[in-house]
Parts: structure tokens; C-alpha cells; sequence
């Protein structure tokens, strides 16, 4: 896919680029007026700065700078970019500001002073057996884990050295790592959102997503370019709608799909391998996972909120492999303009884990965005989270709940890997608390026998769903939700069957079998209502 970037949306769009501020997780630095950008000069090593500019710095900004071997790092919010070089060469550009960042905005506000481990990125350009060495000699343990992305380490150590290791040049940024960080387990990365400037960065706060039509809602289609053959073609489209409607359950948006791919305000979906068409070709498996382009007017259009998914992952639906339905609904995240979070326990960790629902962390950054669904709207459960987990991770702003993170992870499955085994799987999980010799950890069987498609398209207002259940002792129950707000309990148990009311647009509906020992299986089908 060729990306093509629209110039003369971006020349109409600078003007409404908020300036002369820069903005990080830590704070908002607006800095000085008039302060002078700063020109080191005869340094033997590259060093490392932000450069604020008077207008959004975009692709033509990039190369000028690239023209003086000043190297683009990132991105970062509003008009500003990290870069690398030896000489800082500013002059004839439109320049308000330029320094290092400081030490203690490299700091995540979600690290506590109780210690642990930390999850430390080196800017991209850097030596890593150098950067070990300074940080062990700064008294910190390095934990090893084969499957970090370039440009990471693990570190265990007393907080109160961390000031010491962010004041490095080296280092942009500490935050929490997550148990399976911790744990040395095999985890599978994001490779982040992008913009036509560079990657954001993990200290970067974004919440500005895509501009809201005239009611004041988000609408936003989305186009299969390609699936992956690993799983069955229904099965794919109906994750990844899936992962869109449980973004929608709490925030003001809504996606229908596209009939063609390269719309504007559309989310083109799209399984590569190694270079596809953009300026960040996949690595084959086991390297970064996804890539998402952040919303216009960050990234031009028709790429905009495009989402990439490497196709030499070993994709499931039931466990075996990567989980679709995980990884996709991280990626919408970055698709409707949320960054990284840095709560271990978030959908929006840069580490992927298997979910199954968002976060409050999670939900207090898209609502922050685009604001919360109506009170009329049936409140949705959450999981995988900490009722008080901070918010600062996807936007920077707030807390949900009363308290704030400790920087440790409560997954709710004993997996910490999109690519591990799982407790509970997208097709089949078993919720059970029973854990003495004995216990029923046998989930049911489900299927669903009518409709025989899992992608099924009705101008009726209602869908007559039916299947079969079976389980090791008995089948107790049969529920379904949709992705609209409707729940119920099934007709039978073995034998069941449900009348589901439908919403005009995808509805998602999922039906879950349940045992007496809270043991649980679901499926999916998604319905079309023209």
C-alpha cells in the first residue's frame, strides 16, 4: 500500500496547532518566549533535544532537518520533535525553543517511591551494551528478557537512583514494567502509533483524536484490506469489530464498515509482512506486532487511523497463538488517538496482554477525548484493571477511581503475553475460582447453529439466534449480550435459541455458556442491519 499524504490538508490544518507548548506525561512545558534555541557545537558523540517549532513541524520540516544530519527520534505534541545530532543547526527554521529534556520529565508520574523494577527506553540511536553499563554501574540490575524491543532494558533497583539513570542523555524515558517484564516472560510489542513526523514517544500525552461531526459524535468506518489465513475469515472480521465496539460501549463513537478502502475518516485494516507500502516494514515474527497511524491531522488522509498487524504472527482466536482480538483492541486505541499508557495493567500498555475488556485507565483516556456515551447508554463491566488505576498513561489527564496506580499489573489471566498460553481464550474461557484438587475447571462447548455465518447482514430489526451446549456436569445457563447495549438469558440450555433485537449498523453479539462452577465459554457473530 502506498501512503499518500494530502500537503494541502496539512498547510489548511497548522493554523488550528496549539503553540508554544510541549507536552509530556509529566507536565505541560510551555517554555519561556523568546528564549533562544541553543547551537552546541564539537561534541564527539550525538546528543539529544527537543525542538519546539512555531507551527506544526511536518514532512517537509523533517527533511530540512535531515539536510543538517539532525536526526528525528519522535514526535512530540504539539509542534515539537526529539532529535539526535552532534551540531544543533536551528538557524532559518521556524524555531521557538530547543533543549534537553530534564531528567525528572523522563521520570513516569505512575513509578512510586516503593521501588521494583522499571522498564527503561534508551533513545533509538544509542549504544545498548553501553547503556547496560552505565545503568549497572549506577547500581541498578538488569533483568534479562530475549524479547524486549530494541532500545530496552529491565532494571531493578532502589527509586531513589532513578533520577540518576534518567539524567543520562541517554535515557528518554523510565516507567513501571509489568509482571511478565519482571518475570523474564516471552511478550510480544507494540510498535507504537505513528504520525508523518516520527513515532510518538512513550513520554508523550495525546488527546486529540479525530474532529467530532456536527452532532458531536465520532463516526468512523472501517475496510479490510487483507486477513490473515491463520484464522477463519468471519472469525477475523468479527474480533476485530468486536475490539471496535467495546472502544464505543464507553466513549462517542461509533464505526460502521466501509464498501471500499482509502476513505476518508476509515480505519484500513491490513495483514503484511516485512515492507508494505510505509516507512516501517514488519521484521518477520516475533519482532514488532502492529503498527497504528494516529488520527487526522496528525497523520494525512487517506492513511489516517490505518492499523497494520504483522501477518508471520501465529494469530488465534483460541489461545494457541497471538491473540487477535487483544492486539486489535490496543490498536484501536492508537487508531482513535491514544498513546501508550504507562499503567502495566492498561490495554494501552506498550506490552501486550491477553484482555478481555478495558481498564479504567483505558476508558478515562478515550472519554477524555471524546467524552462518555449518554447516561441513558446500559453501563458496560470492566476488566483486567484497578478500580482506582491512574490515568495519566493514554492522555495525561485524571484518575479513574480514587486511587492511583503502584506501577503493578492485576491481568485478570494468568497469561502475561499475547503470544502465551492462556488461562482464558477469546473462544473459550474459564472463569472458574475453584483452584483445591477437584474443582471443575472444565469449561462448556458452544456453538452457534443458526445463523450458519458469523458475519451475517438483515434490514430485520430483530435476529433469531439458536446452537448447542454441552459440559462435563451440566450446562447452567445461556446469556448474550451485544456490542449496542442489549443483554438476556437464552431460551434452554443444551438446546437454546434467543430473539436479539438490532440496532441500525454492525451489532456484535456474543453468547456465553455458563457451568454451575462459573466456568465459561462464548462465540461471536457479527450482524449487519441495513
Amino acid at each position: 500500500m502506498i501512503i499518500r499524504i494530502s500537503f494541502l490538508l496539512l498547510i489548511l490544518l497548522q493554523a488550528a496547532w496549539p503553540q508554544g507548548v510541549i507536552r509530556l506525561k509529566t507536565r505541560n512545558l510551555v517554555p519561556a518566549e523568546a528564549a533562544a534555541p541553543v547551537h552546541p557545537g564539537g561534541a564527539s558523540v550525538a546528543r539529544h533535544f527537543l525542538v519546539l517549532f512555531g507551527s506544526y513541524p511536518g514532512p517537509d520540516v523533517v527533511a530540512q532537518l535531515a539536510s543538517r544530519r539532525i536526526q528525528v527520534l519522535a514526535y512530540v505534541p504539539e509542534n515539537a520533535l526529539m532529535v539526535s545530532t552532534e551540531v544543533l543547526n536551528l538557524q532559518g527554521l521556524d524555531v521557538t525553543w530547543s533543549g534537553p529534556m530534564e531528567a525528572a520529565d523522563k521520570i513516569s508520574p505512575v513509578v512510586t517511591a516503593s521501588g521494583g523494577a522499571y522498564l527503561v527506553l534508551f533513545q533509538p540511536d544509542t549504544d545498548m551494551t553501553a547503556n547496560q553499563a552505565l545503568v549497572e554501574n549506577l547500581g541498578f540490575a538488569v533483568i534479562p528478557n530475549s524479547s524486549l524491543l530494541a532500545g530496552q532494558l529491565v532494571v531493578s533497583g532502589a527509586f531513589s537512583g532513578l533520577s540518576e539513570v534518567a539524567a543520562l542523555d541517554q535515557v528518554a524515558y523510565i516507567l513501571p514494567a509489568s509482571l511478565s517484564l519482571q518475570g523474564g516472560d516471552i511478550v510480544m510489542a507494540c510498535g507504537g502509533a505513528l504520525t508523518e513526523s516520527g513515532p510518538v514517544a512513550q513520554y508523550v500525552q495525546m488527546d486529540a483524536g479525530w474532529s467530532k461531526d456536527a452532532n458531536g459524535s465520532i463516526s468512523l468506518q472501517y475496510f479490510f484490506d487483507s486477513v490473515t489465513p491463520k484464522i477463519e475469515e468471519s472469525l477475523v472480521r468479527s474480533e476485530i469489530a468486536r475490539a471496535f465496539a467495546e472502544w464505543a460501549r464507553y466513549a462517542n463513537i461509533t464505526f460502521t464498515a466501509a464498501t471500499e478502502p482509502g476513505l476518508t475518516r476509515s480505519i484500513d485494516i491490513l495483514f503484511a509482512r516485512f515492507a508494505h507500502g510505509d516507512a516501517y516494514p514488519f521484521s518477520g515474527p516475533g519482532g514488532q506486532i502492529a503498527h497504528t497511524f494516529y488520527p487526522a491531522p496528525y497523520v494525512g488522509e487517506p492513511v489516517a487511523g490505518d492499523m497494520h498487524l504483522n501477518a508471520d504472527e501465529p494469530w488465534s482466536v483460541d489461545g494457541s497463538g497471538v491473540d487477535l482480538f487483544s492486539v486489535a483492541l490496543h490498536e484501536t486505541g492508537h487508531a482513535l488517538g491514544l498513546a501508550h499508557s504507562d499503567n502495566p495493567s492498561a490495554v494501552m500498555y506498550p506490552y501486550y496482554s491477553f484482555q478481555t475488556g478495558l481498564t479504567p485507565d483505558d476508558i478515562a483516556g478515550i472519554q477524555a477525548i471524546y467524552g462518555a456515551i449518554a447516561p441513558s447508554s446500559p453501563a458496560a463491566p470492566v476488566s483486567s484493571g484497578s478500580a482506582g488505576a491512574s490515568a495519566t498513561g493514554s492522555t495525561g489527564t485524571g484518575t479513574a477511581g480514587s486511587g492511583t496506580s503502584s506501577g503493578t499489573s492485576s491481568s485478570t489471566s494468568s497469561s502475561t503475553s499475547a503470544g502465551a498460553s492462556n488461562t482464558s481464550t477469546s473462544s473459550a474461557s474459564n472463569t472458574g475460582t475453584g483452584t483445591t484438587s477437584g474443582a471443575d475447571t472444565v469449561p462448556p462447548t458452544l456453538s452457534i447453529v443458526n445463523p450458519g455465518s458469523t458475519i451475517v447482514s438483515t434490514s430485520s430489526a430483530t435476529i433469531s439466534v439458536s446452537g448447542t451446549a454441552a459440559d462435563n456436569v451440566a450446562v447452567s445457563r445461556v446469556t448474550w449480550t451485544t456490542s449496542t447495549g442489549g443483554s438476556g438469558t437464552a431460551s434452554g440450555t443444551t438446546a437454546w435459541s434467543a430473539t436479539i433485537p438490532l440496532l441500525v449498523g454492525d451489532n456484535v453479539v456474543t453468547v456465553r455458556a455458563y457451568d454451575a462452577a462459573g466456568n465459561s465459554t462464548w462465540r461471536a457473530l457479527t450482524v449487519v442491519r441495513n
